[in-house]
């Protein structure tokens, strides 16, 4: 199979994957987190290659989090991106050390608060509908292990939802290879951000030292551990379910207003 094949091989694999969880409607306009990484790089690509068909409109957003010397090297990097393919950019830069100190937060909760306040604004100003994060299968399968050693139930151990409210994940059915793999075919180029080789953050000691290790006991656990929250995301939404169910069957709202809940016991011991 030659690049381009694969590479539309890929394309049509999160085409279903849009599809497959109604991600994007029909004349929807969607915003892109855009850090210029690979992730979010390919994540740009793809929906630029899928925006005709899927029928949507994209406007891009960028964080700059001036933490790094080399942020400022990521923003030019993306706005040439942009302009090169005539999307729209909008850019914000945040203080995310100090919003950390001053509310007693990790760098890494701070900027992910800062980022979605980012995506927020920009959606009210922009008219758009949704938010597309460039989370993949390996961020899942880490989210996943983070979640298990803080202890969880099951909507926990789903990890990360391909949908939640209007932030939407859709190369989260590709792997870290796979969007590797996809820019070098297309040679498309990205930047890296040195933070990620750095073990002061829990999510890169876990990808770095935790995930390889458990690739040696097990060929292919990132992928395994992924599919596991998968089958434990049907399982919290039939859960879900069966309790709203339970709930009809088995309390009555009553009052004047509608605020005094009356619980059947028999009906609860029955079930």
């Amino acid at each position: 199979m030659g690049k381009l094949d694969e590479s539309r091989q890929t394309e049509e694999m999160v085409s279903a994957y849009i599809k497959k969880f109604h991600m994007i409607s029909t004349g929807e306009k969607i915003l892109i987190g855009l850090s210029g990484g690979a992730d979010s790089v390919c994540l740009f690509r793809i929906l630029l290659a899928l925006r005709e068909k899927l029928d949507f409109s994209l406007e891009a957003v960028h964080v700059n989090h001036c933490l790094r010397d080399t942020a400022a090297r990521d923003e030019a990097f993306v706005r040439a991106l942009c302009d090169s393919e005539h999307v729209l950019l909008h850019v914000y830069s945040v203080d995310v050390k100090a919003h950390a100190d001053e509310n007693g937060m990790s760098e890494e909760e701070a900027g992910r608060e800062l980022r979605y306040r980012c995506f927020t604004q920009t959606m009210e100003k922009s008219g758009a509908t949704k938010v597309a994060v460039a989370h993949h299968k390996n961020d899942q399968a880490e989210t996943i292990l983070f979640h298990i050693c803080r202890g969880s139930g099951p909507n926990g151990l789903s990890g990360m939802h391909p949908v939640r409210d209007v932030v939407i994940r859709p190369i989260l059915c590709l792997s870290r290879e796979q969007i590797e793999n996809y820019l070098s075919d297309g040679g498309q180029e990205y930047v890296v951000d040195e933070t990620n080789e750095s073990t002061r953050y829990s999510r890169n000691r876990i990808r770095l030292e935790v995930m390889p290790v458990l690739e040696e006991i097990c060929p292919g656990a990132g992928e395994h551990i992924a599919a596991a929250g998968e089958n434990m995301e049907q399982l919290a939404g039939y859960l879900k379910q069966q309790i709203q169910k339970a709930m009809e069957e088995c309390v009555e709202w009553t009052g004047q207003a509608g605020d005094v809940m009356k619980l059947s016991c028999q009906k609860l011991a029955g079930l």
